[in-house]
């Protein structure tokens, strides 16, 4: 995308980082106007390679999960095994602004690209680190992905869960979004202290504290007593929960002003003016028969399809929504017409569809927007700006620390 007048233009990123949470935010921080600058392997990012688990192709020309998190983005190729590529990337990080990473910390410190290197080196750097449990504890050198570390430790999988049932399936890079966005509001923390002072910082964000603050609703409520995972059956309040529909659609309540709604309940939606000053009438009363209550709407809910009870809600003024897939999401015109996703053409000619970061502008709104860079696609140009010149650059080709 254009950089032109977006609040990030003129900062400079190096990105040291692999797979999804860090790279997502190198990518947040592109679209906003900043230069990142990609570092990759020899071999290139594992996220070049494990996108067939989800269907998509993993050509060089079409590589769609690739695609999403590096958009916008300069790509080099180094080998930061060698003393000569971490070389090169001191180097990049004098006229740089933010050292971007979710390496785990043994393999930084062995590198010389851990916090306190930089900090000598470069002392004006921002250092964002994308961890996985933490910097102490027990967990903190534990290899993490979103799967494990938000998930499953983070007590999202065995809260939102059915009761009695078994897990669901995980939504792959969903903790790894929410992670990479909440770095990059601590680099723009850090980066608007550095105007004050002149110093650097060191920021990180793990996927466990994000689990953990997202979470911090039903893991406070726990020490009053209140247990997840719990069945549809026996929600908080009896309308805050899912009917399905008479065409297999599944509805989701949001029915937070009880006493002040339930009456166009009885009356719009369910036309049961009957229920109307019953012990299911305040919400006091109906939390001590929430199972029942439930069952009673089963009932109502199921003799028709959602169209119908979309409708009836809506004119009741309640709160819901269809329980959606993806499939759905990818044809909802609130996101095109919130350009929430955009359609990408790749060089082999296929169209896709990419999501687009969740930050926008109104004043200085995106440009067009910039593909994924292949792999090595900047590594000459970004070495020149450092100084290196052509004999230099081939030697390091030669001597496979660049590629």
């Amino acid at each position: 995308m254009s950089k032109t007048g977006l609040p990030l233009e003129g900062i400079k990123v190096i990105e040291y980082a692999n797979y999804v949470a860090a790279p997502v935010c190198g990518r947040l921080l592109a679209d906003w106007g900043a230069e990142v600058i990609k570092i990759e392997p020899l071999n290139g990012d594992d996220m070049r390679k494990v996108g067939m688990q989800w269907c998509f192709p993993i050509e060089e020309d079409e590589n769609p999960l690739f695609e999403m998190e590096n958009s916008g983005k300069k790509g080099i190729m180094v080998d930061t095994r060698t003393k000569e590529g971490v070389e090169l990337i001191y180097k990049m990080l004098q006229d740089a602004d933010i050292f971007l990473t979710n390496t785990r910390q043994r393999a930084l410190d062995k590198s010389g690209l851990n916090y306190e290197t930089i900090k000598e080196k470069a002392p004006h750097i921002i250092y964002a680190h994308l961890l996985g449990y933490g910097d102490k504890g027990p967990a903190k050198d534990n290899p993490a992905f979103d799967y494990t570390a938000y998930f499953a430790r983070g007590g999202i999988a065995g809260t939102i869960m059915e009761k009695g049932t078994s897990p669901g399936n995980t939504i792959a890079a969903l903790g790894d979004h929410y992670a990479g966005l909440g770095l990059s509001a601590g680099i723009l923390a850090a980066l608007h202290k550095r105007e004050k002072d002149g110093k650097g910082e060191r920021v990180t964000v793990s996927l466990f504290h994000t689990a953990v603050f997202g979470m911090g609703l039903p893991v406070a409520a726990s020490k009053y007593g209140y247990e997840m995972p719990i069945s549809r059956r026996n929600p908080p309040n009896p309308l805050n929960t899912t009917y399905k529909c008479a065409d297999d659609v599944w509805v989701q309540l949001a029915f937070f002003q009880y006493e002040k709604w339930f009456d166009n309940f009885c009356d719009i939606v369910i036309e049961r003016p009957d229920l109307k000053g019953s012990k299911y009438s305040t919400l006091k009363e109906a939390v001590k028969h929430t199972e029942e209550f439930v069952m009673m709407m089963e009932d109502e809910f199921i003799k028709r399809p959602y169209a119908e009870w979309a409708e009836r809600l809506q004119k009741a003024g309640i709160p819901f929504e269809k329980l959606a897939t993806p499939i759905d999401v990818l044809n909802d015109e609130q996101c095109w017409a919130n350009d929430y996703l955009i359609k990408h053409t790749y060089d082999n000619g296929h169209e896709g569809v990419i999501y687009n970061t969740p930050v926008m502008f109104t004043e200085n709104p995106r440009g067009e927007y910039v593909r994924a860079p292949k792999m090595g696609e900047h590594t000459e140009e970004v070495m020149k700006e450092v100084g290196l010149s052509a004999d230099d650059i081939a030697k390091l080709k030669e001597d496979k620390i660049i590629k």
